[in-house]
């Protein structure tokens, strides 16, 4: 006896329903929901549908991947958190990060629909344009009409909007084989000015477009506030093979220098590539206090009382330098901001959440969504 979301894939896999008739049902509906977009999420499903029931086919191509690369899977293409574009995962994540964070992900942050505070003289974006809301106000980013706008990032800082328009990208149909031309790139706009345009912004840095040899393509997976500060998530596409982790590193370039018109370079904050082990238990996540200009980790070890036990460590942009945090860590949920609250050196701090790494997360997304509960023990993590 089928289920009825096992019914449902069956006429989507069978022709019966039209993937893009369905593009507009939450959680997809998104500036950033593409025939690209649809091409990969197509791929995905042709390869899990292999399991014996509802429950175990569309996790079981996730368990697959490993670790991290598979939450940041997930995030890209179905995390439901939060509003904004940014470290998103632009992408919901694009990758990992939240939307609101500057991406992963991070996407565009906002629908078309979406209140804006500009004037109608001052915002009319053109046909194709990636929109974002970023601290109350609307922003566009004309593009192209083959650009793709899930690639699209921006974020609001204390010196201005950065943002990154998505570069030309080759072979769509072939989700594996779809890489850039050109490198990401870059550019701080002041705050206000409706029109994220080249013309009228400065550049700030552009990535280079390989990351060792003609086959390996770097990726801008999101950018995140942090103060004087924005931290870069970045992975890399491989032709054959496709996206990897999504970001691999978090790298910080100072944007009070680049805004003073100097020239800088991002510095390696963080290697995600060999550590999702680590990270991606209970309810692991990075947060940003983009006052104090520091990054929070947070994560979970298993203890012998069937349960685990909460460990922080706290990144100093500037320096790079780390601190473990000795202080109890909450979490405070105001609407779908979620802040972590700690202490240092006695006094209280707050950070934004904007990476969840924790399979919990998932899993706790997915009961909310199917009303089935995953049991860890069966996916083998």
């Amino acid at each position: 006896m089928k289920t009825k979301q096992e019914k449902e894939q069956v006429k989507v896999m069978s022709g019966e329903k039209d993937w893009y008739k369905q593009a507009g049902r939450y959680p997809l509906a998104e500036p950033g929901f593409t025939p690209q977009l649809m091409a990969r999420i197509e791929e995905a499903t042709a390869e899990g549908s292999s399991g014996k029931s509802g429950l175990r086919r569309p996790f079981g191509r996730v368990a697959a991947l490993g670790g991290l690369a598979a939450i940041l899977l997930l995030v890209t293409l179905i995390w439901p958190f939060g509003p904004g574009a940014g470290l998103d995962p632009a992408g919901r994540l694009a990758a990992v990060f939240k939307p609101g964070s500057g991406a992963a992900v991070v996407q565009p942050s906002a629908s078309p629909n979406a209140a804006s505070s500009a004037s109608p003289q001052s915002y009319s974006p053109p046909v194709g344009s990636a929109e974002f809301e970023l601290g109350g106000m609307k922003y566009y980013m004309p593009l192209p009409m083959n650009r793709d706008k899930s690639r699209a990032r921006a974020v609001e800082t204390n010196a201005g909007i950065v943002w990154s328009p998505p570069p030309p990208m080759v072979n769509y149909s072939k989700p594996k084989y779809t890489h850039p031309t050109e490198p990401y790139t870059l550019y701080l706009s002041p705050i206000g000015q409706s029109e994220l345009s080249e013309a009228t912004a400065k550049r700030i840095y552009t990535l280079p477009l390989y990351a060792g040899g003609s086959q390996r393509y770097y990726e801008l997976t999101g950018i995140c506030d942090g103060g004087d500060y924005v931290v870069l998530g970045i992975g890399t596409i491989t032709l054959g093979k496709g996206i990897g982790m999504t970001p691999e590193k978090l790298s910080v370039l100072n944007l009070k220098s680049a805004a003073a018109g100097e020239t800088v370079t991002p510095q390696e904050l963080l290697d995600l590539s060999s550590l999702d082990d680590k990270y991606t238990v209970y309810r692991s996540f990075i947060a940003f206090d983009k006052f104090n200009s520091e990054m929070l980790l947070v994560y979970y070890t298993k203890n012998g009382n069937n349960g685990y036990d909460m460990h922080g460590a706290l990144y100093d942009l500037a320096t790079g330098a780390v601190q473990n945090i000795s202080s109890k860590i909450g979490i405070n949920v105001q609407g779908q901001q979620q802040t972590a609250i700690y202490e240092v050196n006695g006094k209280k701090r707050k950070a934004d959440i904007v990476l969840l790494l924790g399979q919990q997360w998932y899993y706790e997304w997915f009961y909310q969504e199917h009303g089935q509960q995953i049991d860890p023990a069966k996916t083998g993590k």
